[in-house]
C-alpha cells in the first residue's frame, strides 16, 4: 500500500507540468490548485482518524487507495481553473485518508511483530514515487500525455490495490495515535515540531515543484522532467533503508545536524546548475539529506521524557504534514512574485536553524 500510494503521489508529481501547460496555468493559479490538494488533505486527516478507530484501518486503507487511484484520472475531466481546483481537493482528499490509514495499519503490524517496520514502509512509499516518476517518463518519451499516463496508471494500481488489501490486519482499533494527529504540539516539543514543519516543506517542494522547475527553468522535455522526482525519491527510497544503522551508531541529533546540511548543499548545486545532470545530482542529494530527517524528529517526539510516546509523535506528525501539505502552496504564491529559483532556494535555507538548532533537540 506504501509503494501503491507513492507510485501515485509519482504520478500525480510528473504531471503536474502538463497540467500546468494545458490549462495556461500561471505559477499563482497552480500554487492554488496545489492548495486545494491541501485541502482535501488535511479535511480527510481530520475526518480519518475517527473513522479508522471505528472500523479498523483495514477497511479504510482499501477504501482510500481505490478511491485514490479512481479518482487521478479525473484531472483529465478539468478544463478550466475551477474545475481542476475541486478536482484537487477530491484527490487530495483520497491521498489523505490513505497516508493516515495506511501509517495506522503500520502502527498495528509493528504492534504484531514487536519490532519496528515504519521506516522501511516509508522506503517503499519513496520507491513508488521513483516507479511513478519512471513510468510518466517512459509514457512522454514514447510520445504519450496525461491521457494515456493517469488512466494507465488506475488500471494498473487498482488490481494491486486489491490484492494488498486481502492480507491486512482486520484491526479494531488500530490507529489511536494517528486519530490524534490535530493535536498542537506541547511547549517542549515546539522546537522538533518547527523542525518538522521545515521538513516537510522541504519534501513537499521537491514532490510538487521538481518537474516544473527542470522543465521552464531549465527548459527540459517532459521525460526529463519527470526523471527528476524519480532521482530524488531513489536517494531517499536508499537513504531510509540505510537509516537506522547510522542513527544507531553515531546519534539521532548528529546525524540530524548531517542530513540538514547535505540537502541544503543538494538545493545550492541543483538551482546553481545550468546543466540538467548537476540538477539531477542535487536532487539526489536533497534526496539522501531530507530522507532521515523525519523519521528522527518523529522519533525525539516520541522519546521525550515528560511527554507520552504517542502524543509526542502525533504533535510532531502535525506540525509535519501542516509543512507538508501547505508549504508547495507557499512555494508557489512567491515563485509567481520572486521566481521559482528564488523560492526553492528561500525554502532550502530553512533547514540551516536545524544545523544551527539542531542541538538543542536533546538526544535521548
Amino acid at each position: 500500500m506504501f509503494f501503491i500510494n507513492g507510485t501515485l503521489i509519482g504520478c500525480w508529481a510528473s504531471a503536474i507540468p502538463q497540467i500546468k501547460q494545458r490549462l495556461a496555468l500561471d505559477d499563482g493559479d497552480l500554487g492554488m490548485a496545489l492548495l486545494c490538494f491541501a485541502l482535501g488533505s488535511i479535511l480527510a486527516m481530520l475526518f480519518g482518524g475517527p473513522k479508522i478507530d471505528r472500523f479498523g484501518s483495514r477497511l479504510v486503507v482499501g477504501f482510500s487507495a481505490l478511491g485514490f487511484c479512481l479518482s487521478l484520472p479525473l484531472v483529465l475531466l478539468a478544463g478550466s481553473l475551477s474545475e481542476l481546483l475541486l478536482v484537487a481537493v477530491v484527490i487530495g482528499f483520497a491521498n489523505g485518508l490513505m497516508d493516515v490509514s495506511m501509517n495506522a495499519q503500520g502502527v498495528s503490524v509493528e504492534r504484531a511483530l514487536e519490532r519496528p517496520i515504519l521506516s522501511s514502509l516509508h522506503a517503499f512509499f519513496s520507491i513508488g514515487g521513483m516507479a511513478g516518476a519512471g513510468a510518466a517518463a517512459s509514457v512522454y518519451a514514447l510520445g504519450g500525455g496525461l491521457q494515456h499516463l493517469l488512466p494507465g496508471a488506475a488500471m494498473m494500481l487498482l488490481p494491486a490495490a486489491l490484492i494488498a488489501l486481502r492480507p491486512l490486519l482486520g484491526d479494531a482499533r488500530g490507529a489511536e495515535s494517528e486519530a490524534r494527529l490535530i493535536a498542537l504540539p506541547p511547549r517542549p516539543l515546539w522546537l522538533v515540531a518547527a523542525f518538522a514543519f521545515i521538513a516537510f516543506v522541504c519534501e513537499g517542494a521537491m514532490f510538487d515543484w521538481s518537474a516544473v522547475y527542470l522543465r521552464e527553468v531549465l527548459n527540459t522535455g517532459a521525460s526529463t522532467a519527470a526523471l527528476g522526482f524519480g532521482v530524488f525519491s531513489a536517494a531517499m527510497a536508499a537513504a531510509r533503508l540505510l537509516g537506522d544503522r547510522v542513527v544507531a551508531r553515531y546519534g539521532r541529533v548528529r546525524v540530524l545536524r548531517v542530513s540538514a546540511v547535505a540537502a541544503v548543499l543538494g538545493y545550492a548545486l541543483a538551482l546553481a546548475a545550468s546543466a540538467v545532470p548537476l540538477a539531477l545530482a542535487g536532487y539526489a542529494l536533497i534526496g539522501f539529506g531530507v530522507a532521515n530527517i523525519v523519521p528522527i524528529l518523529f522519533s525525539l517526539g516520541g522519546s521525550h521524557r515528560d511527554i507520552g510516546h504517542g502524543s509526542g509523535i502525533a504533535a510532531v506528525a502535525t506540525a509535519g504534514y501542516s509543512g507538508s501539505l501547505l508549504g508547495p502552496a507557499w512555494v508557489g504564491f512567491l515563485a509567481e512574485a520572486a521566481g521559482l529559483r528564488f523560492s526553492l532556494a528561500l525554502t532550502a535555507l530553512f533547514l540551516l536553524l536545524l544545523v544551527v538548532f539542531g542541538a538543542r533537540a536533546r538526544d535521548t
